[in-house]
């Protein structure tokens, strides 16, 4: 397909990216609706016997990867992908899409609407646009490196809050096998802030930092598809994004902190038991534990 030259390059691989999104995300919702869901493993889901399995695959996830590959593939034949159902798939392009069909699977599968799709674009492993589109919510952030972030077509930015204790923050366990590191951070920014939050999907607990509706998310070992398009979001909307050392975030699997800028180092503080890298790095720690402080 030919470029239109009315638009700029990133303008026309946004909108395919939008194009993309919405129509897996439309597909989502019709079947949400319905309550037209398999979910792979099991004969029902409940959050009685998901355990410690903090995501499902169901028949959906394929399907809305689906449509987005046949759209992506359609449009722009020989760029990369590295989505979470279908894996990598080089073609040996400097671009490469980036993409979690359905990010917030156990939300979908038990009737929770905090669900979307997720999809972003990199270019030489830099994030370069990202689209997160929320069905159900009705919501779309959109962002392109260099031009900011929209949610549903008005300008965001995040909060200005700087106290950590007036703060607000979501988070998730992300890729961590078990709860253990989750419940210590917690812990840690329970006592030092407003509130933690925890929603369920990691790409819509990012575009709340970008629209200024909370002031940081934190998560743990997770994976690019799930926050590529969400950092994009965040950095555009004037936010930061790094590792827990404060390392600026890559396509890596890593923990990350995004948050409004102005609280991000004493976040990090906090977080220090839970950073295998710090020196501070305390997993035999615990809620009665003094040196907690």
């Amino acid at each position: 397909m030919a470029l239109p030259k009315q638009e700029t390059i990133v303008e026309f691989f946004t909108k395919s990216a939008v194009d993309a999104a919405t129509r897996a995300g439309h597909h989502l919702l019709s079947n949400y609706k319905s309550h037209n869901l398999e979910v792979y493993g099991t004969e029902t889901l409940s959050v009685a016997n998901r355990g410690l399995t903090k995501e499902i695959t169901s028949s959906l996830d394929n399907e809305a990867d689906e449509i987005i590959i046949d759209l992506l593939t359609k449009r722009h034949p020989d760029h990369n992908l590295l989505t979470e159902e279908t894996g990598h798939i080089d073609n040996g392009s400097p671009y490469t899409w980036v993409i979690d069909p359905l990010d917030g699977s156990s939300n979908y599968a038990n009737h929770n609407p905090f669900f979307c799709v997720s999809i972003c674009l990199a270019y030489a492993n830099t994030p370069i646009t990202g689209v997160i589109f929320a069905p159900y919510l009705e919501e779309i952030a959109v962002a392109r490196k260099g031009y900011g972030c929209t949610l549903n077509g008005r300008p965001v930015e995040v909060s200005t809050t700087d106290k950590l204790d007036k703060g607000y923050i979501v988070g998730c366990p992300g890729g961590d096998k078990n709860n253990d590191r989750f419940a210590l951070m917690s812990y840690m920014l329970n006592k030092s802030i407003k509130d933690f939050r925890k929603m369920g999907s990691a790409a819509i607990e990012a575009y709340t930092v970008a629209s200024g509706r909370v002031d940081a998310f934190v998560t743990l070992n997770i994976s690019p598809w799930d926050i590529a398009a969400g950092a994009v979001c965040v950095q555009e909307a004037g936010g930061v994004v790094t590792d827990f050392n404060g390392n600026d975030w890559d396509l890596t699997k890593s923990d990350v902190c995004m948050s409004n800028g102005t609280m991000h180092e004493s976040i990090l503080e906090q977080l220090r038991v839970v950073n295998p890298d710090h020196g501070d790095y305390r997993m035999d720690a615990g809620p009665d534990d003094k040196t907690l402080v």
